[in-house]
């Protein structure tokens, strides 16, 4: 699947979702407003409307809850991830039970990702996670330690 494809439908899905929403994308101000109301500046959100870009993943959810979609059927309808990418451990038998650490290219190939820009922004997406958790994980012990700890 082709990164255009895929940034074009997620574009027209959430403008479609964002008018059956309530936002009147056609009103002078309005891209302003569901920009502030997803958290992203107008721009972006002017270009992933159109199709030029996709957001950051750190944005689907609010995106799928300011436009009243299911974060699932976002994912799934815009060709980001695949049905079986998005199923839980139960629904597909896995348990996760002795599982060795994966790479975030294992990681997006376990979610059935074959568009390079999703797989780009599945790898940048842990990358700034484990970066937050290190950050986190270095300030509980400039504190002395976690709160439960010092408990």
């Amino acid at each position: 699947m082709r990164s255009d494809t895929v940034r074009a439908r997620f574009g027209r899905l959430v403008t479609e979702a964002a008018i059956r929403a309530g936002y009147d994308l056609d009103k002078r101000g309005t891209k302003a407003v569901l920009a502030r109301d997803m958290g992203m500046t107008e721009t972006a959100v002017g270009r992933m409307l159109s199709g030029q870009t996709l957001p950051d993943p750190w944005a689907y959810e609010r995106i799928a809850q300011v436009v009243h979609l299911e974060l699932r059927d976002l994912l799934i309808e815009s060709g980001i991830a695949s049905p079986e990418a998005l199923s839980t451990p139960s629904q597909t038998g896995a348990t996760g039970v002795g599982s060795d650490s994966i790479t975030p290219e294992d990681a997006a190939d376990a979610l059935g990702l074959t568009d390079p820009v999703a797989r780009e922004m599945v790898a940048a997406g842990l990358e700034r996670q484990r970066r937050i958790q290190a950050a986190e994980r270095e300030a509980d012990a400039d504190a002395g330690g976690s709160a439960t700890a010092q408990m």
